[in-house]
């Protein structure tokens, strides 16, 4: 599946022929949650696929995370393995990284898909947490189809499949359980990608 934004950037959502076996870091954030969609959308009856999130105590997301999954059983019709992992206590960069390096090691899925995109081109009150480098070598187990994107391009894919329903579900604050604290580098970020597409963000 290829997607092209308004602006030209471009990702492409993709399992490779015969994987049968593939698993999806899931936070309660935009940017996975948009991302199980699409593997939902993209793969077959006979690829097994797994949700994997990490319990940060920071943001609850646990919770959003599974509000998440239920509403893709929901919207597909088909349950979803769901797991969590790690260490919730860790900083935010290192949150998904050592988990998901554990999960390839012991090979319980082919192939694991990441969230990550780019911090935006644009200077917040808070330096943005650690971003995969775009340009870097990728394990062939491991994929970042969001890597080259900022996040109004992660919240214009989410109009353009109409699913802006699941978006709103969605928990973004690293500081709040439930609430945004509106101060933090996600809120900046999820803010800013609202106001670039004239958007009104009626999640939490």
């Amino acid at each position: 599946m290829k997607i092209i934004c308004d602006d030209g950037a471009e990702v492409i959502i993709e399992i490779p022929e015969g994987m049968k076996n593939i698993g999806v870091m899931v936070s309660g954030g935009m940017d996975s949650a948009l991302l199980l969609y699409l593997l939902m959308l993209e793969k077959t009856r006979d690829v097994k696929l797994q949700v994997f999130n990490v319990p940060n105590i920071k943001d609850n997301a646990s919770k959003f995370s599974r509000a998440v999954v239920n509403y893709i059983e929901n919207k597909f019709c088909e349950e979803i393995k769901y797991t969590n992992v790690g260490d919730g206590t860790l900083r935010h960069n290192f949150l998904t990284r050592i988990p998901a390096t554990r999960i390839l090691q012991n090979k319980i899925v082919e192939r694991l898909y990441v969230g990550i995109n780019q911090n935006p081109p644009v200077q917040f009150p808070k330096l943005g947490p650690w971003r995969q480098d775009p340009n870097s070598v990728i394990p062939n187990n491991l994929s970042f189809p969001f890597i080259k994107l900022y996040k109004n391009h992660i919240l214009e894919i989410y109009k353009k499949f109409n699913v802006l329903d699941l978006v709103h579900i969605t928990h973004s604050c690293t500081e709040s359980l439930d609430t945004r604290c509106n101060e933090c580098f996600q809120c900046y970020e999820r803010a800013w990608a609202f106001s670039k597409l004239n958007l009104i963000d009626n999640g939490i």
